[in-house]
């Protein structure tokens, strides 16, 4: 039986995951410059949210997370909310799927209300 510290730590390290392609792309994109944290963020897009990455430092309320030779830092509420993150790369652009999928945004949600007519609420 696992103590309950091992447990968490262990479930603590695959809150972000690095497929074979996105450690590749990674390893070479740092191969012309110094390592730096890579932030992922919380961005709008047209029908949910999605993650995006910048390099950045970790600031104050970060999760600091080493994986697989590199540090990544996030927001440690919206760590929560992802439930953990898988990165992965598809046709040369990195990918950053939560494993608690964000809702979709509804047509009269945002900057689209005005094509929704008299159903939007402003």
């Amino acid at each position: 039986m696992y103590s309950h510290s091992f447990l968490w730590e262990y479930l603590y390290d695959t809150m972000i995951e690095i497929s074979l392609n996105a450690r590749k792309e990674l390893e070479a994109f740092f191969l012309s410059q110094e390592k730096q944290p890579i932030r992922l963020y919380l961005a709008p897009g047209e029908q949910s949210s999605r993650l995006e990455f910048i390099l950045d430092s970790p600031t104050e309320g970060d999760e600091v997370i080493a994986v697989q030779d590199f540090v990544f830092c996030i927001n440690a509420e919206l760590l929560k909310k992802c439930g953990g993150i898988h990165i992965d790369v598809t046709d040369d652009t990195f990918i950053a799927a939560p494993r608690i999928p964000f809702p979709k945004r509804s047509a009269c949600s945002g900057t689209n209300c005005g094509t929704c007519g008299s159903s939007c609420k402003k």
